[in-house]
C-alpha cells in the first residue's frame, strides 16, 4: 500500500499519504492557506484525509482510484475489453447505468463500439470479478469454527447472525448449517477505540464471555438487552458492552433531548444542589432555610403554634444535655414536626413538658402546592397522638409527625418530602436528575422498585430511588472496616477481583452497579446494606413500655452514631434510629424498631 507505480502518472511513483493537509499559494502577497485537493482519476474533493500523490508533481488520487486497472471486462460488453481514460465530449451517458458524466472525468469505454462505463460501474465490474474469486475460496471464521462458508454473490435482506441487523449486503452462508453472516461482518476489527465513550479499547467476542451470565447487561448506546449468543465489542475489566453496529457508529450517535429540559437544565448546572454528599441528605428543611438558622435571629421569642396547646418559647442557646456536642453517646433530641435532631434555634413549650419544634418547622406553610399532587393542594396538620400511623407517598414511610395532606385524595407528603429539590446533580449520571413519582420504577444503583420518590432522566431512561439519590453519601462507616472511611464506588473499580461479594449479606454483587468498597480491608457493600433504610424515621415515640422479649423495662431513645449500637435481634446497626434499650443500668439490651 505504500507505494505504486500508475499509469495515470508515468513520471514518478505514487505514495500513500495518510494525513494528507494542502497548503496552496493564494493571492498576491503570496499568503498561504489550506486548500482542497481533487483526485486526478474522477475530478471529486479528496475529503477523507488520506490519498495516493505525487508531492512534487501536484498529482492525487483516490485510493480506490488509484487502485483501478487499466483495462476491464464487462458482462454487459464482452466482445472487447474496457480502456480507462478520458474523453473529450461535453458529457456522455453511461451505457451500464444511464448517469449523466461530465467532461474530463475519467471512464472505462470501447472505441470500436462506442460502449461507456462510469467509474462507479467500473469499480463494480471490477469488484464482481474480485468477488468470484474470493467466493472460489471456503471461509473458516472463527465465529463458526465447525463448519466453512461460502460468499453469495447476489446482495440480500436476512437477519445477520452477527449483528442482528436486517442491513441488505453481499454475505456469507454456511456449507452445513442455517448460519448467515453479512460479508462485512467477517472482517471486523478485533479491537476498537473509542475514546469519546469509554478509556479502554474494546474487544470483539462472538458471544457474551460465560462470566457474565449471572446478571443482565445492556448495550452502552441502544441500552436494549444484551442476549447471550451475539457478537459484541467489549471490556471485561469495565463490564462495558456494545453491539458492534452500536459501537461502529457511535460516534454519529446524536444525544437524546429530554423532554423536561435536559439542555436547558444543564446550562443552570451550579444552580443545583450535587450528589452525593459527605452527608446523608435527611433534612431538607434546615439546608432550605440556613438563613433562619442564625442565633442571632430577631423573630418573636414568646408564640402560640396552632400544633400546640401551650405557648412556647425560642431558644437560642443550648438547654442541657439533649443538644449536639455532648459526647457521642447521648440521646438525641428530635424536632416534634420534622422528627429530625434538634438544632438552634428552636422553640419549646413553656409550660414545660416535652414538645419541640424547630423554628424553621414552627414556620412552614400551612398549605403547599406540590408537583407530585398537582390537582388539589395539600394542608399541614400533626398526627401526633392520632390512633393510625400515615404513610407518606414520598417516602413510603409511616409517621406521626406533621404531615401535608390531602384529604379527598389520602395522599401524605411529611414535610421533609415536601422539601426536597426538583432538580439534583448526580455523580452517576451525565444529565440532571428530575423528581419524580413513577408508576412503574426502578432504580440504576439498588435495582429495586418502589412507589415513593424517584430522580430521573427520561431521555436516558435512568432513574434513582430517593435512597440512593439522596440519601447514600460519599463515605460510609461499619464495624467490618474500623477506623476506615469507605467510599461509594462506581463501576468499574481497577484493580478488583472478577467478583464482588456484599460482607452484609452475602450476595454476589451486580459488576455495573455502584457499591461501598473499602480498598484496605477488601470488603465491598451493597448500599441498601451497609445504609440500611430507616422507615421509621418519621415516627417518634415516647416512654417506657414492657416488651415480650426482655424482662425489664424497655425505654424509646435515639442515640448518636456508635458502633456498639446494634440491634440485639437482627444484628444491624441501629444508631442515630428510633430503639428501644434497658435501662437498669446492668444490661445492654437494645432492639431495634423494626423489630419491636
Amino acid at each position: 500500500m505504500g507505494e505504486i507505480n500508475h499509469f495515470l502518472h508515468q513520471e514518478h511513483s505514487l505514495k500513500f499519504i495518510e494525513d494528507l493537509e494542502v497548503v496552496v499559494r493564494v493571492g498576491d502577497d503570496n499568503r498561504e492557506k489550506k486548500g482542497v485537493l481533487h483526485c486526478v482519476g474522477c475530478l471529486k474533493p479528496i475529503s477523507d484525509g488520506s490519498a495516493y500523490g505525487c508531492i512534487s508533481c501536484d498529482c492525487f488520487m483516490h485510493k480506490t482510484c488509484a487502485e483501478l486497472t487499466p483495462t476491464i471486462n464487462h458482462h454487459l460488453h464482452p466482445l472487447h475489453p474496457l480502456t480507462f481514460m478520458s474523453h473529450g465530449f461535453e458529457y456522455f451517458h453511461c451505457d451500464v447505468c444511464g448517469d449523466k458524466v461530465l467532461s474530463e472525468v475519467h471512464l472505462y469505454y470501447c472505441k470500436i463500439c462506442d460502449f461507456a462505463a462510469c467509474l462507479k460501474c467500473g469499480v463494480a465490474a471490477i469488484v464482481g470479478v474480485a468477488l468470484k474469486e474470493e467466493a472460489l475460496v471456503k471461509l473458516q471464521h472463527k465465529s463458526h469454527p465447525q463448519h466453512t462458508l461460502t460468499l453469495q454473490l447476489r446482495s440480500s435482506a436476512f437477519r445477520c447472525d452477527a449483528c442482528h441487523t436486517d442491513e441488505k449486503d453481499l454475505f456469507y452462508q454456511c456449507d452445513n448449517c442455517d448460519f448467515w453472516i453479512h460479508k462485512a461482518c467477517t472482517s471486523l476489527a478485533s479491537t476498537l477505540k473509542l475514546p469519546n465513550h469509554h478509556h479502554h479499547s474494546l474487544v470483539l467476542v462472538y458471544s457474551l464471555p460465560d462470566n457474565f451470565y449471572n446478571f443482565q447487561f445492556f448495550c452502552e448506546f441502544c441500552k436494549k438487552y444484551i442476549t447471550k449468543h451475539i457478537w459484541l465489542y467489549h471490556c471485561a475489566n469495565c463490564r462495558y458492552f456494545a453491539h458492534i453496529k452500536c459501537a461502529l457508529n457511535a460516534e454519529q450517535l446524536s444525544v437524546p433531548s429530554d423532554s423536561l429540559g435536559t439542555s436547558l437544565v444543564e446550562e443552570n448546572v451550579n444552580e443545583f444542589l450535587h450528589f452525593p454528599m459527605s452527608d446523608a441528605f435527611t433534612d431538607p428543611l434546615k439546608l432550605l432555610h440556613l438563613e433562619k438558622v442564625s442565633l442571632d435571629d430577631d423573630g418573636p421569642t414568646d408564640i402560640s403554634h396552632w400544633s400546640h396547646d401551650h405557648p412556647l418559647i425560642l431558644n437560642v442557646e443550648p438547654q442541657g444535655n439533649n443538644m449536639p456536642n455532648n459526647g457521642c453517646g447521648d440521646p438525641i433530641e428530635v424536632c416534634d414536626g420534622c422528627v429530625q435532631p434538634l438544632s438552634l434555634p428552636y422553640y419549646n413549650c413553656k409550660d414545660g413538658c416535652s414538645f419541640t419544634l424547630h423554628k424553621y418547622c414552627a414556620e412552614l406553610p400551612r398549605t403547599l402546592q406540590h408537583q407530585l399532587h398537582p390537582d388539589h393542594s395539600l394542608d399541614l396538620v400533626n398526627t401526633y397522638g392520632d390512633q393510625y400511623f400515615y404513610r407518606c407517598n414520598g417516602c413510603f414511610s409511616p409517621g406521626n409527625n406533621f404531615v401535608y395532606k390531602c384529604e379527598t385524595c389520602k395522599f401524605y407528603l411529611d414535610v421533609n418530602c415536601g422539601f426536597l429539590p426538583n432538580t439534583i446533580i448526580h455523580k452517576s449520571h451525565e444529565h440532571p436528575l428530575i423528581q419524580v413519582i413513577d408508576p412503574n420504577p426502578y432504580c440504576k444503583a439498588c435495582n429495586k422498585t418502589s412507589t415513593s420518590i424517584s430522580f430521573a432522566c427520561k431521555a436516558c431512561n435512568f432513574q434513582l430511588d430517593m435512597y440512593c439519590a439522596l440519601r447514600s453519601p460519599h463515605f460510609l462507616t461499619h464495624r467490618y472496616c474500623k477506623g476506615h472511611e469507605i467510599p461509594l464506588t462506581y463501576p468499574p473499580v481497577e484493580d478488583h477481583p472478577e467478583d464482588f461479594y456484599c460482607d452484609i449479606c452475602e450476595d454476589e454483587m451486580h459488576p455495573k452497579r455502584p457499591l461501598y468498597h473499602c480498598h484496605k480491608c477488601k470488603n465491598s457493600f451493597h448500599l441498601d446494606c451497609i445504609n440500611r433504610i430507616d422507615y421509621y424515621a418519621n415516627v417518634k415515640e415516647k416512654g417506657t413500655i414492657l416488651y415480650s422479649c426482655h424482662k425489664h423495662p424497655l425505654t424509646f431513645v435515639r442515640r448518636k452514631k456508635m458502633s456498639t449500637y446494634v440491634c440485639f435481634l437482627c444484628n444491624l446497626d441501629i444508631s442515630d434510629r428510633l430503639m428501644l434499650e434497658c435501662r437498669t443500668g446492668t444490661c445492654p439490651f437494645r432492639i431495634c424498631y423494626d423489630c419491636s
